[in-house]
């Protein structure tokens, strides 16, 4: 097995995971984990500004959904109402695409192609995102995280837990 395999993997465990989770917080997306927590709006919007993130990391030039950085970039805080926000199944609707199309670009890649170095990682951040493997292996990572994050929303809106 090539690691191109895993990595497709891994990416298309982590979607599979973390969709339902999604999808079922869309009749209850401010509900935080706790007070101030990440609610499954502003994952969902984190997620859609991550994927363009993602392409500026190995690509360069700009990140697509730079728009969304107050709301959903690193470092912001929730809005508890999800004023500002766009509406949640659009968000949902563009995560999907989004990840159908970095899909569709890690098929079309070799194992040499994963080897290339990103055009635009953060300084000090090279073992993270130094190539375009490492980014693919981050972004798999990325959505569990926040597939925690969701399960503990679905907690405190009084859902059990799934199964899968």
């Amino acid at each position: 097995m090539q690691s191109k395999d895993l990595l497709l993997l891994a990416n298309q465990q982590a979607y599979f995971l973390t969709m339902p989770l999604m999808e079922d917080m869309q009749t209850a997306p401010l509900v935080p984990p706790m007070p101030g927590g990440n609610h499954a709006h502003w994952v969902v919007g984190h997620l859609l500004f991550s994927e363009g993130r993602f392409q500026q990391i190995m690509k360069g030039g700009e990140n697509q959904f730079e728009e969304m950085q107050v709301n959903f970039g690193g470092g912001s805080i929730p809005e508890p109402q999800g004023k500002g926000f766009r509406m949640y199944h659009d968000l949902l609707s563009e995560v999907m695409s989004q990840h159908q199309s970095v899909m569709t670009l890690l098929e079309t890649l070799s194992e040499d192609d994963l080897d290339q170095p990103c055009q635009s990682c953060p300084p000090g951040f090279e073992p993270f995102f130094g190539t375009w493997r490492q980014v693919f292996l981050m972004r798999a990572m990325h959505w569990m995280i926040h597939r925690g994050q969701l399960a503990d929303c679905r907690r405190a809106a009084g859902r059990e837990p799934m199964l899968a």
